[in-house]
Order: C-alpha cells, then structure tokens, then sequence
C-alpha cells in the first residue's frame, strides 16, 4: 500500500487528512514539525507516493523540507 505523508503542526488536520487518506487507499504517515517529515520521509521514501505539506511548521518549515527532499 502507498503511504502519504501528512505533515502539519495542527494535530486535528493531520486527524482529519489521515481519514480522507485512509478512505483514497494510502496509508497515512504524520508527522507534527518539519524535522519529523523529513526523518520521516526518508524512512519511508520508496513507499511515500504524496506529500500533503503545512509550509509554517516549527522546527523547519515546509520550504526547507522540500529543498532537502
């Protein structure tokens, strides 16, 4: 199954998003700051088929995440 991964620091979205995931037939992977997307990512980076990405994230934001992706 592919995973998509949910990165926001508003747990009640990353809530919500992961139904909606769930629902499409992803699996979702949350991560609550930009630090813990990017561990995330590359722990599950050949599985991670969409990236839904909060560009205001503490620790990194969602801009440094992408240029290190």
């Amino acid at each position: 199954m592919k995973k998509m991964l949910i990165a926001d620091d508003n747990k009640q979205i990353t809530t919500i998003l992961s139904g909606y995931a769930k629902k499409e037939g992803f699996e979702p992977v949350v991560a609550l700051d930009g630090a813990e997307a990017l561990d995330k990512y590359l722990q599950y980076e050949h599985e991670i088929a969409v990236v839904l990405l909060d560009v205001m994230m503490p620790v990194m934001d969602g801009y440094t995440f992408l240029n290190r992706i």
